[in-house]
């Protein structure tokens, strides 16, 4: 890979052409049934908790939360196909520059409707006198409406970075990043100006959308395990467990992500084995989160056999109701 290129990024596995269209053949079918799945799943959750729920701070902030990994689940069809022809991107000027700004903006709205709903869970337990006057479905809304707006201002930069290349090495077509808007990839005085964009933007995201969101998560659920008597909390009602398997699901599967955009910006020093491993792993735990994690909530709290003698909508309208909402 050029020096002049360090900021576009292509996979070129070490494998025999066969081989590699294997592999990108399987992965691609695996983004296809992943949105399947998510697809279905997702739209299920939403409308039972838009028109099947009465209308609670607990299914505003879960709207807000399933939407975001709905949307993702609409644009995995396209990372399937740009998998399956092999990492050229043949969708368009438009395409590339929306699909990578939802898919910013979707982990953006996630990460800070956990936060939000964790705050939540806070202010009930330590400030429950003011939580009962002040905590409605409209501020919910209004809320909700705020955590879209602010991850949309992080996620348009991509709107205008985002361009079309073609290199000549392999004459593919790619979607990357022009923090400069120069074609000049040659200056090293140029190339180290993009260099810094390009960590400004990356510490940006990890602090934003990752390290600070984590610290004030768990700050919140250690107070709350001080308030609350441990036996209470063990018994704590299926909304509580839901949110709890949000939590972690989200942080486990998009620590690759974050993982692999560091070492995308140290990538001179760095096998490319292990960043097209971290890659992998990284795509893989995005897709389960977006799609796998809502099937949890339908077994948490639940006897595995009673599952199955229960009607699919009472399974998810029992997940998001709790008593005291």
């Amino acid at each position: 890979m050029p020096h002049h290129n360090r900021t576009y990024y292509s996979m070129s596995f070490p494998y025999e052409e066969k081989d590699k269209n294997i592999v990108n053949l399987v992965s691609s079918m695996v983004f296809f049934f992943t949105a399947l799945i998510g697809i279905f799943g997702n739209s299920l959750f939403l409308w039972t908790l838009g028109f099947r729920m009465k209308k609670t701070v607990n299914t505003v902030w879960f709207c807000c939360l399933v939407l975001s990994t709905w949307t993702y689940s609409m644009i995995m069809p396209i990372l399937g196909g740009f998998v399956l022809f092999d990492f050229h991107w043949a969708f368009g000027i438009a395409m590339c520059k929306v699909v990578n700004t939802l898919m910013s903006l979707c982990m953006y709205a996630s990460v800070f409707t956990l936060t939000i709903i964790s705050l939540d869970r806070y202010i009930l337990v330590v400030y429950p006198v003011w939580a009962r006057h002040y905590r409605t479905p409209r501020w919910a809304t209004i809320v909700c409406y705020s955590i879209w707006g602010a991850a949309f201002m992080l996620s348009a930069p991509y709107l205008a970075f985002r361009e079309l290349r073609r290199p000549d090495e392999n004459n593919k077509t790619i979607c990357n990043n022009n923090y400069l808007f120069s074609d000049d990839w040659k200056t090293p005085e140029v190339q180290v100006r993009r260099d810094t964009i390009h960590l400004c933007l990356f510490l940006i995201r990890f602090l934003v959308a990752f390290l600070l969101p984590f610290m004030v998560i768990t700050s919140c659920y250690i107070i709350i395990a001080f308030k609350v008597n441990v036996r209470s909390l063990s018994r704590s009602s299926k909304f509580i467990k839901v949110i709890m398997v949000s939590v972690v699901s989200f942080f486990v599967c998009w620590t690759p992500y974050h993982m692999f955009h560091c070492l995308i910006l140290f990538r001179g020093s760095v096998p490319e084995l292990l960043i097209q491993a971290c890659m992998l792993v990284a795509t893989t735990a995005s897709c389960f989160n977006v799609c796998f994690t809502p099937i949890f909530y339908i077994f948490i709290g639940e006897n595995f056999k009673e599952v199955f003698t229960k009607s699919l909508l009472y399974l998810i309208e029992s997940a998001f109701h709790e008593e005291v909402d």
